[in-house]
């Protein structure tokens, strides 16, 4: 076994196994350890802390780590304590008990919610504002835009893909299906129905959209209503920061304004269709410039 792994190292990119190890819930030094038992078999700690130069008396604390991952494990060849590398196919139990973990925390979470929402001091009041900043701050935002009790109603630009990548946007969607949550969007683009940007099943049961021409209503922020809160979200040039307010009497305000503007929109829904069908035929017959 020892040879087939070595033989693995030499023709792998190390840093890409060290980074994937990373994600499995390794630290570097961790990650160093494991990979020289892997590669060189069983040793003593004390061949570990000199191989690697991590300290001895720190050496056993990592090695007590991996135990209780189960990466390593314990052998004696009558020369005292060895540890070895324990078989890659042990990451998949370390997933499998993640993924229970998960589970247990999922299935807590709504009685956890509402005992912390019973608190004294933890239902805000009055007048609320909250700031975030780069893209972890707006993938904060977009998540809890999934505290809506019913709907989303949203002046639309672009789209989440833009604001904090593809795979986040689709987690976002598709937790909003599974709440069944409706997003209720204003735009000045159209999709009408033809969902390029997501592979959510069932998507279109959940999302409603208008255009309304930029002559009528301007949209240049992500501006999002839920229960008693306004969220506006900007990401143009790479400034990537939002803010959050909460008050009820000002997102209702919000609320009537875009129910408003929603009715306005429908009469420029032949108008969109023509928009999107005319995009459309641009993009399947593209124009071929002349010699």
């Amino acid at each position: 076994m020892y040879y087939r792994y070595k033989h693995l190292f030499v023709h792998m990119n190390k840093q890409i196994i060290i980074t994937q190890l990373e994600q499995f819930g390794l630290d570097e030094v961790e990650v160093q350890i494991y990979l020289n038992l892997l590669a060189g078999g069983a040793k003593t700690p004390l061949d570990l802390s000199r191989e690697t130069n991590i300290n001895r008396s720190k050496i056993y604390r990592y090695l007590d780590r991996l135990k209780q991952k189960r990466l390593i494990e314990e052998t004696d060849k009558g020369r005292g304590l060895r540890l070895k590398a324990a078989s890659p196919d042990s990451l998949q139990l370390l997933i499998l008990e993640k993924e229970q973990q998960l589970k247990n925390q999922k299935e807590l979470l709504p009685d956890l919610l509402k005992e912390l929402a019973a608190l004294p001091g933890s239902a805000a009041s009055g007048f609320e504002v909250k700031h975030y900043h780069g893209t972890d701050g707006l993938k904060q935002m977009l998540w809890n835009h999934l505290s809506a009790k019913k709907e989303i109603l949203v002046f639309g630009y672009e789209n989440r893909n833009d604001i904090a990548g593809k795979a986040f946007a689709e987690t976002i969607r598709l937790e909003q299906v599974e709440r069944r949550i409706t997003k209720v969007e204003i735009e000045n683009v159209t999709d009408q129905g033809d969902y390029w940007y997501t592979n959510v099943p069932k998507w279109g049961n959940y999302y409603k959209s208008r255009y309304i021409p930029p002559a009528v209503l301007t949209i240049k922020q992500y501006l999002v209503i839920f229960n008693d809160t306004i969220s506006i979200l900007n990401w143009a040039d790479g400034n990537k920061v939002g803010v959050e307010i909460t008050n009820a009497s000002f997102a209702d305000m919000q609320k009537q304004i875009f129910w408003k503007f929603w009715d306005i929109a429908a009469s420029y829904i032949e108008e969109g269709k023509r928009i999107e069908a005319a995009k459309k035929r641009r993009l399947s017959h593209p124009k071929i410039s002349s010699p």
